[in-house]
């Protein structure tokens, strides 16, 4: 039973991150607004703050989530926000989908469930590797600044900023079950330890990258991108803090993963 909610509360939770993703996207233009500040200006605003809201929310039945499940489980349900994400900026950003999303979208669902079925549970060692965190960390913060290189299209600084993103939230996933495992429910004890401290930095880190991201490119080539780096960086995290590593199969499902989001990104 267990088991079964904690895979409820990962649907729910990628479920309100997508839409609370939509959300923010289509309020979007009240950042930089010029001009008087009319109904559609606050409409807007609105928007983008119920989408804020929707977003934040997901934290809290991942977290319960991460209880039981690991962060490669948790993040794999990334898929599902995938197909929520695609189909919700079909019907409320009107944008373009084809026929090869629904194909490629499946691919990447596959690809994850490959590569969690060939999980070894109880991965977690007790020796954390120190640096393995901080050279995880410092990725997502020098691409971040890489992404203000002026000769650079729109579309790519959309794709960085959104892995940058997709990195980011990837961390908060492991900070997150670090400090479930260590201190569980007890939600005050969170403050004595650093783990606490590297998940809000991310977490501010995957929120403005995010916002970069949208005003450059389209949602729907976004999305993709930041879900399946979100889905594949915790794999590197789990490799270089707690020195698991990943078969053949497994490496063959993230090889799957990236070939479809580029096949995705190529096709917008």
């Amino acid at each position: 039973m267990t088991y079964f909610f904690s895979f409820f509360m990962c649907l729910t939770a990628y479920s309100l991150l997508s839409i609370g993703f939509v959300l923010m996207k289509k309020g979007i233009d009240w950042i930089g607004w010029k001009g008087k500040k009319n109904r559609k200006f606050y409409s807007n605003l609105f928007l983008w703050l119920t989408g804020f809201f929707v977003m934040n929310i997901y934290g809290v039945p991942s977290a319960i989530a991460l209880k039981t499940l690991t962060p490669h489980v948790v993040s794999a349900f990334a898929g599902w926000g995938i197909v929520v994400l695609v189909f919700f900026s079909y019907f409320l950003l009107k944008e373009k989908i084809f026929r090869t999303d629904y194909i490629f979208s499946v691919l990447i669902v596959s690809g994850i469930f490959l590569l969690n079925f060939f999980e070894k549970p109880d991965f977690f060692k007790k020796n954390i590797n120190l640096f393995g965190i901080i050279f995880l960390s410092m990725v997502p913060i020098i691409l971040f600044f890489t992404g203000f290189y002026k000769k650079l299209s729109l579309r790519i600084k959309a794709v960085i900023f959104a892995s940058v993103s997709g990195m980011a939230a990837g961390l908060m996933v492991l900070f997150l079950r670090l400090l479930m495992l260590e201190f569980g429910y007890k939600v005050s004890l969170y403050f004595s330890s650093e783990y606490l401290y590297f998940y809000i930095t991310f977490a501010l880190l995957s929120f403005i990258a995010l916002q970069f991201a949208l005003k450059a490119g389209d949602m729907i080539v976004i999305g993709p991108t930041q879900y399946s780096v979100n889905i594949i960086y915790p794999v590197f995290a789990s490799l270089m803090v707690f020195g698991q590593l990943i078969n053949i199969i497994q490496v063959l499902s993230l090889g799957l993963i990236v070939y479809s989001v580029i096949n995705i990104l190529k096709k917008h």
